[in-house]
């Protein structure tokens, strides 16, 4: 509703602005009316005799479309092995889905069971401390 109401706003504004100018138009002397259609005319010849568009005009298409396949080069083409190394590390998004989807998988949050005595029993023996075995 908010855009028919700036819509119906415009087209009225529009509307009264152009009888205005109209109005104005109208009332301006013949030799003024005249002149600025001289004037409006000597313009449109003007910018119709630069047929020829200027060299960043010509050029900037150009630059443009090799900005983009320098850009593209960049991106897609491997360079030597640091990106062979960093596609091996990624693996791929196969196997990513098969892991986040796997039941079995170590659970990563509070709700399901984590059997804290091992990670305690763990932690014991990396600092070398000889802890009585759990269950025994």
């Amino acid at each position: 509703m908010i855009a028919e109401d700036k819509d119906a706003a415009s087209s009225h504004f529009e509307q009264r602005t152009r009888e205005l100018l109209l109005q104005s138009a109208d009332a301006l002397p013949g030799s003024v009316r005249s002149r600025l259609t001289q004037a409006r005319y000597a313009a449109l010849a003007a910018h119709s005799s630069k047929a020829t568009p200027s060299f960043t005009r010509r050029w900037m298409p150009a630059g443009a479309v090799a900005g983009v396949a320098l850009a593209l080069f960049v991106v897609l083409v491997p360079h030597g092995s640091s990106n062979t190394a960093r596609l091996a590390l990624a693996g791929s998004p196969i196997e990513d889905i098969d892991m986040l989807t796997d039941s079995d998988a170590l659970p990563l949050n509070g709700d399901q069971d984590v059997d804290f005595d091992f990670y305690e029993w763990a932690a014991e023996e990396a600092n070398g401390a000889s802890a009585p075995t759990v269950g025994s």
